[in-house]
């Protein structure tokens, strides 16, 4: 049990900190018990970004396994995990919240190299492993090509009729061959046409460090003026 009343203030500050940086929904706070002890417990609200399922025999599981000083138990319908020690606190955040806040700063990362060069794009990162990039775009997928060519790949939708479902395919592949040279293998990447409520839209689902070394790429590159990389209209019938 923690006894110091300054280090449980600034112990509960370290983790309430890190639990909003790590994109997990949960309540940290200090209790009274009934004795009089005082203690540090962070309550998760919802199973998202949790490594272990929400009851007391798993989660004591996970945090013997990851060699966490801390309880856990149920309190009024919730699980409760509760630090015994200083070292049990900086425990818990790097084992738990830690790799969530590294994925996090890595996201927003990539969001400002994307802003760097006027690229809209939605940042997504789906748990501590995957990111995911959304590019909506109503003008031919125009952001898209012009991430190509920030990328190298200037001439990326030559040929292609991005108006098409067959040509926002083909131009996933060449990005996919794209990508994969410049973060590596395994990028996943999905075109999908439009309709009336919602815009072409190319998903690149990428690893963290996937993400990072995209967002580097990106921000080492000279602005590319988009007049020069956006595909060309298709004449009206």
């Amino acid at each position: 049990m923690i006894t110091d009343q300054s280090d449980l203030s600034s112990l509960e500050s370290h983790l309430a900190q890190a639990v909003r940086r790590a994109g997990v929904t949960g309540r940290v706070e200090l209790r009274q018990t009934s004795d009089g002890e005082t203690l540090l417990e962070l309550t998760p609200l919802s199973r998202t970004r949790v490594p272990f399922s929400l009851n007391p025999e798993e989660a004591t599981a996970w945090l013997a396994s990851e060699d966490v000083d801390a309880a856990a138990c149920y309190d009024d319908g919730y699980l409760v995990i509760s630090p015994c020690s200083k070292a049990g606190v900086h425990r818990l955040v790097e084992r738990w919240l830690g790799p969530f806040i590294y994925a996090e700063s890595v996201g927003e990362q990539l969001r400002g190299a994307l802003a760097q060069h006027e690229l809209n794009g939605e940042v997504a990162v789906l748990d501590a492993c995957s990111v995911d990039l959304v590019i909506q775009d109503s003008d031919n997928l125009a952001t898209a090509v012009q991430l190509g060519a920030v990328l190298g790949a200037s001439d990326i939708a030559r040929g292609l009729k991005l108006h098409r479902p067959r040509g926002m395919s083909k131009l996933a592949g060449r990005m996919r061959l794209l990508l994969t040279g410049a973060v590596g293998h395994g990028v996943g990447v999905l075109a999908e046409p439009g309709c009336a409520h919602a815009e072409d839209e190319l998903r690149l689902r990428l690893t963290v460090d996937q993400t990072l070394r995209l967002a580097g790429r990106i921000a080492t590159e000279p602005t590319v003026d988009s007049r020069e990389t956006s595909p060309p209209t298709t004449p009206l019938a």
